[in-house]
């Protein structure tokens, strides 16, 4: 079993990082913008070495972001299912927009999450 957790401090960016059941859940916070996606993508990185499954992002505490983070998202579905947790208007809107809502399922707890993405597997 992997239980890794990350903090940064609380700031904007990954502020933990941990296994929940078969999913990693990964908590954003603040304004994800172009400063501070390279956080993102770093933590997300060392995710998919060190763990195989899906990867959950709960987005509850994020305040802004940009089309940044859903490309990374797209880049992250890529290798591994990717859901999401607490999805606001800024990525709502987005996913409305770029078509993506169909591949970046939002799930209303990291429990539901779980379930949807590891049903088919």
């Amino acid at each position: 079993m992997y239980s890794q957790q990350q903090h940064d401090g609380g700031g904007t960016g990954v502020s933990a990082s941990a296994q929940r059941g078969s999913v990693w859940v990964m908590e954003l916070h603040g304004e994800l913008d172009l400063a501070f996606i390279d956080s993102v993508e770093r933590a997300t990185a060392d995710v998919l070495r060190l763990f195989p499954g899906p990867l959950v992002y709960d987005l509850r505490h994020l305040s802004f972001a940009d089309s940044l983070l859903v490309n990374h998202l797209l880049a992250t579905r890529r290798q591994r299912p990717v859901g999401l947790i607490g999805a606001n208007r800024y990525v709502d809107r987005m996913l409305e927009v770029t078509g993506t809502a169909e591949v970046l399922p939002t799930f209303a707890s990291p429990e539901a999450a779980e379930a949807g993405l590891t049903r088919a597997g």
